[in-house]
Parts: C-alpha cells; structure tokens; sequence
C-alpha cells in the first residue's frame, strides 16, 4: 500500500486518477459537509431569485413582468427547494451533482428566456447573468472534477444553444455572448486544482497514517520481545518482576491473596550433557508448553525465571489453592512422560516445586514481594533435598528474603 501511495504523490499533474485501490478509498471517504453546503447554496439561490423578481419588474414593466414571475416563483423555486428536500441527509455524490445541475439549468433556462424577451438593450443584463450563474454554482458546489465536467458542458451547450437558436447576439452577432459563455468554462479549472489538491492530502494522511499504525505495530513487537522468553515463548523474568509488583499491590489494597510458584526441572544439567543443549532446548519447550496450558487455565502468569527455572504468579489463590495449582504443575511435566538420557534406568523428566501464598494484609507487617519470591524458592529447596519431583509449600516470612540473600 505504501508504494501506491508514493506512486500516487508522484503521479503527473495531468493524471487525476489515484492508483486504483487508493481511487476506491478516496471515493468511499465521500465529502464532508458537501450536502450542507450545496444545501445552504440552493437556500441563498431561492432567496436571491425571488429578489430578483424586482429587477424584472423594472426591466419588462408590469405588463410583461408575468412571465419571468411566473417561471420564478412556479417552476425554480418549488424544484429548488425539492432539491434541499432530497438533500436532507448525506447524500451521495450524483445525487448532489444532480440536484446542482438541475436547478441550475432551469435557472439558466429562465434567465436565457427572458434575454429572448426582454425589451431592447435589457436582453445583454440577462445573458451575463444567465452566464453568471453556472460560474459562481460551479465554484461554489463541492463536485468532483468528472461531475464539474458534466455539469459545465451542459450549462455551456445550454447557453450556446440558446443564443445560437435565437439569435440573442441581436444585430451584433454571437461573438459576444459566446465569449461570455466561457466564463462557464472557468469552474473547470478550479474543480481540477480542489481535486489535485484534496488527493494529495488524502495520500499524505494516508501515508502517515500508516507510517504511524507501522511504528505502533513495530513497537507492540518490540514490546513482545522484551518481555517475552525467546526460547520457550513465555513471559521473561523482568515482566514477571513488573507484575509481581503490581498484583502485590492490588493484594494489599484488595485485602486478597497472592500465590506463587517455582518449577525446576530436575536433574537438568545432567540432561543437557547426556543429550546436548539443542534437545535440553527442545525439553525446555516442551516443559514451558505444559506449564503453560496449566496456568492459563487458573488465569495466572508463567514467566522463565532462569536456565531451567519457572515461575508462576497466580493472584487470589490461597494456600490451599496454591498447593493445588503446584500439584497441577507437577502432574504436567509428568504427563509428557520426556525419556531423561541423563538418568539411569529409563527415568523420565520430572520437575520440584515450591509454592507459597500471601495475604495482602500482611504487607502491615513488612512482607514484600521479595519475601514471597524467598519464601517459595525455600519451598523449592525443601523439595530437593526431600529427593526431587514433587511439590512443597513454606509460609511467607517477613525478612526472610533478607535472610536467604
């Protein structure tokens, strides 16, 4: 899309059209406010045509003045304010352009008529202003250059037409008046230039829109990263660290409970020398895959603590049901029943846990996140040196991450 749109602002300034995808964006943007202002342009039509009526009044007395007061008041003003009624809502652009085109060609209809009948040197007034109209309704009326074209060639074969085919030149011939009729050109040019213009605003901001949606997207990935273990996929220490703090907190002010969990893989080193670092990799994945299933279901956060360590934080769960979450923890690295060549006798991969739980009342008591982290890596100890593969729980302890540092 970027090289359309470049391709777009480098286009020559007699190729309008945009690179057909961007022509159909830019159509369906539609115009803002064009209906309004079309709107408040056929108001200000009627007002002045009907003031008008005093001009007439002058120029064919009050015997002849019926005729243009009758074509006014009976035929341009009702069809202009059913144009303003079509106009209510947002209408499309044709039907903009229609209700434009046609009030003004009665209009100019009217005005070119009464040329034709005005008495004497009054026929010149009428001809400029029939030719007047379409000027300032084209430079007024929000068309696009397509529908400026259809717009000005009818009113200019209007016009021409009507002075051809009834000599409105008088004994002076057409040339006059013909040379007027190409003020009705003049809108032309101004329809062109609003278009050139408006599409190359609309491909600047189309461009530093997605510029801008590119730069939020490629941050949101760098985001990812930094937060994100590049080897198993979960969460890393440091956003652990960020949201450790954080459901703390809420603990406290909550008065709730907040559990943890560490998971080491057992007898991992032995792994990696028996079978090499790219299939202690391949465990790590495997194992993280099963951790991850386990905590998404009880709605909490795995994050790799370092080398072959896990960490679990699971807000709301008390002791029991932190004890339940490191039983379920334990349950699914076993189930991937991983062959440990380190190991004698065909042992399978197994994993320690330690899990403890803290009310977030006793911050009051000075226990902090730390203490929680002490607390379960106590936990974690307590399950080695019991013989490995399976899960203890110790309570939290103020000072206790002091103690262990």
């Amino acid at each position: 899309m970027l090289s359309s749109i470049e391709k777009g602002l480098a286009r020559p300034w007699y190729r309008l059209r945009l690179p057909k995808p961007l022509e159909a964006r830019y159509a369906a943007r539609g115009v803002p406010g064009g209906t309004r202002r079309i709107r408040s342009w056929l108001s200000i039509f009627v007002v002045f045509n009907v003031l008008s009526l005093k001009v007439d009044y002058d120029m064919f007395g009050a015997d002849a003045v019926a005729v243009p007061a009758t074509l006014t008041l009976c035929v341009f003003v009702p069809l202009a304010l059913l144009a303003i009624l079509a106009l209510r809502h947002d209408a499309p652009p044709w039907r903009q352009t229609a209700a434009v085109m046609t009030t003004s060609l009665v209009d100019m209809a009217i005005t070119l008529n009464s040329a034709r009948i005005a008495p004497g040197p009054h026929a010149e007034v009428y001809l400029i202003l029939a030719a007047i109209i379409p000027l300032v309704v084209g430079m007024i009326a929000p068309l696009s250059f397509r529908h400026a074209m259809l717009y000005c060639g009818a009113c200019f074969g209007l016009y021409v037409a009507s002075v051809v085919g009834f000599a409105l030149g008088g004994p002076e011939g057409v040339g006059i008046p013909l040379l007027v009729a190409s003020l009705i050109l003049v809108p032309l040019k101004l329809a062109y230039a609003h278009e050139w213009e408006t599409k190359q605003s609309f491909l600047l901001g189309l461009r530093e829109q997605m510029q801008a949606d590119a730069l939020a997207e490629a941050n949101s990935r760098l985001t990812v990263l930094s937060e994100t273990d590049p080897l198993t996929g979960v969460a890393n220490r440091r956003l652990f660290g960020e949201r450790l703090e954080s459901a703390w907190e809420s603990a406290a002010g909550d008065r709730g409970w907040l559990g943890l969990a560490l998971i080491d893989v057992d007898h991992f080193k032995a792994f990696n020398d028996a079978a090499g670092h790219a299939e202690g990799d391949r465990c790590l994945r495997e194992v993280a895959g099963a951790l991850r299933s386990a905590v998404a279901a009880r709605g909490g956060l795995l994050a790799r603590y370092g080398g072959e360590e896990f960490v679990v934080l699971l807000p709301g769960a008390t002791p029991e049901a932190v004890i339940v979450l490191g039983e379920a923890l334990h349950r699914a690295i076993a189930a991937l029943a991983l062959p440990h060549p380190g190991l004698p006798d065909g042992a399978m991969v197994s994993a320690s846990v330690g899990v403890t739980a803290a009310h977030g009342a006793t911050r009051r008591w000075g226990i902090g996140p730390a203490d929680l982290i002490a607390a379960a890596d106590e936990a974690l100890y307590e399950a080695k040196r019991s013989g490995r593969n399976r899960v203890e729980a110790v309570c939290v302890r103020a000072g206790a991450s002091a103690f262990a540092a």
